[in-house]
């Protein structure tokens, strides 16, 4: 169990640590990746592995009681981690591989930290726009070290932005959201991990995925939720639990929001 608790100074020593290796390997991969795909279809690029390894050595030497599970560690480790008693990290290295394969600006590195069952320290970094978004549970929600002031949200969803991921929703859900979208715009950037901290930022009020990975949402439920946020699976879960299973995600930006979004996404059903 932890015999430790984490606080600002740890998450600024944290985001340090993840610009300077992060930067070094992203600047030494970008534009000659090449990339090998897994099981599930998904890509993995030289990147992904040098920032893996990077991390998990230098965040040992500052807090060597924690132990590191990464998307691109094999199962059998990944499972040993998630199912022991021990804090843990969970990291995706390169959150966004197929846009950073490609040379799209649009990817983020994840990490998060599970503490006796709960998510108790996130951090998004996009390293394109070198932004850091911050929570640690309980203390509030920064971007790059400052508390974040967020733009004033929308009080009807259709005056909202939504992030929607259709390849991975149910078909009645997929349907209808493009034949009657409730919303006024809708994106996908292809990035779970900063979809997660734009709208815990405000840039983004509503969120919908049908298959997040503990990689993927980790650090980004947190964010939100200590924004003010607020987020569910779509059968009404709280999203984490001690598993690798894929978690579906309904999100929003606040509560006001969450209560007609989540209606409207449950009612297709």
């Amino acid at each position: 169990m932890s015999q430790y608790s984490y606080h600002y100074d740890d998450l600024l020593a944290i985001q340090e640590i993840i610009a300077t290796t992060a930067d070094r390997c992203l600047d030494r991969y970008y534009e000659c990746s090449t990339a090998d795909y897994k099981a599930d279809g998904s890509i993995v690029t030289e990147a992904d592995h040098a920032i893996q390894k990077a991390l998990t050595g230098a965040l040992a030497e500052r807090f060597p009681q924690t132990r590191m599970l990464g998307e691109e560690h094999d199962h059998e480790r990944q499972l040993e981690i998630v199912g022991g008693d021990c804090d843990y990290w969970c990291l995706d290295p390169v959150d966004g591989t197929t846009n950073f394969h490609a040379t799209v600006p649009l990817f983020s590195v994840s990490l998060g930290l599970i503490s006796r069952g709960e998510i108790v320290l996130g951090v998004v970094y996009d390293p394109n726009r070198r932004e850091f978004f911050g929570a640690i549970k309980g203390e509030g929600f920064w971007i790059n070290g400052s508390p974040a002031a967020r733009p004033r949200q929308p009080e009807k969803l259709s005056r909202c932005i939504a992030f929607v991921d259709f390849k991975r929703l149910e078909k009645e859900i997929r349907a209808s959201l493009v034949l009657d979208p409730p919303y006024k715009s809708q994106r996908n950037i292809g990035t779970c991990a900063l979809e997660w901290a734009w709208v815990a930022a405000g840039r983004v009020n509503l969120l919908v995925h049908g298959r997040e990975k503990l990689w993927d949402y980790a650090a980004g439920v947190l964010l939100n939720a200590e924004a003010g946020g607020q987020a569910e699976t779509i059968t009404g879960e709280s999203i984490f639990q001690q598993s690798l299973k894929p978690r579906s995600v309904i999100a929003a930006s606040n509560p006001r929001l969450f209560e007609q979004w989540s209606a409207r996404i449950r009612a297709l059903r």
